[in-house]
């Protein structure tokens, strides 16, 4: 199991428990079910569509696909939200701090979900752009325009940490 097709069935299972647009990443999805070997009626149902898509058809050819494939689901709407923050928390301590893009769509996620514990990536990305452009934030304790990429890496490996990675194939 490749760590990119486990990243992409998570997203794709949150996009669907949040009711979030994912046509295109759907049929991406189910193109990396196929080179993963991953084949059922659902992953051929899906990467045979042409547009336009429709949200009805989408939902259902997943719902299929995550039955005949044994596919855990996020039990609900905060699980959903941790199961796509992780990947792009990820991305930020893959790049040093540097993701700004990463760190602003686990801020949305907070922002239109205000699941609790992903505050403090709403804070960081509004203390971020505060202590840039004045020197000084008043949002994350001991943040400073001269540690805001360590601290950023800091926070977000200390969340990593503290949960527990998507598993929809629970292979883990």
């Amino acid at each position: 199991m490749t760590h990119d097709l486990r990243r992409k069935t998570a997203d794709i299972l949150a996009l669907k428990a949040l009711t979030i647009e994912m046509a295109d990443p759907a049929i991406a999805w189910g193109w990396a079910m196929v080179d993963g070997e991953r084949y059922s009626d659902g992953i051929w149902a899906l990467t045979a569509l042409t547009p336009p898509y429709h949200w009805s058809e989408m939902v259902d050819l997943v719902g299929q696909i995550v039955r005949e494939q044994g596919l855990a689901e996020p039990r609900n709407q905060d699980e959903a939200t941790r199961w796509l923050a992780f990947g792009h928390v990820e991305d930020i301590v893959a790049a040093g701090g540097e993701d700004f893009t990463s760190l602003k769509l686990v801020s949305r996620l907070w922002f239109d979900h205000e699941t609790e514990d992903l505050r403090i990536f709403y804070d960081l990305k509004h203390a971020i752009r505060e202590v840039e452009a004045n020197g000084v934030q008043g949002h994350v304790a001991g943040l400073t325009r001269e540690n805001w990429k360590a601290r950023l890496v800091e926070i977000c490996s200390d969340w990593l940490a503290a949960h527990d990675r998507p598993d929809p194939f629970g292979e883990d």
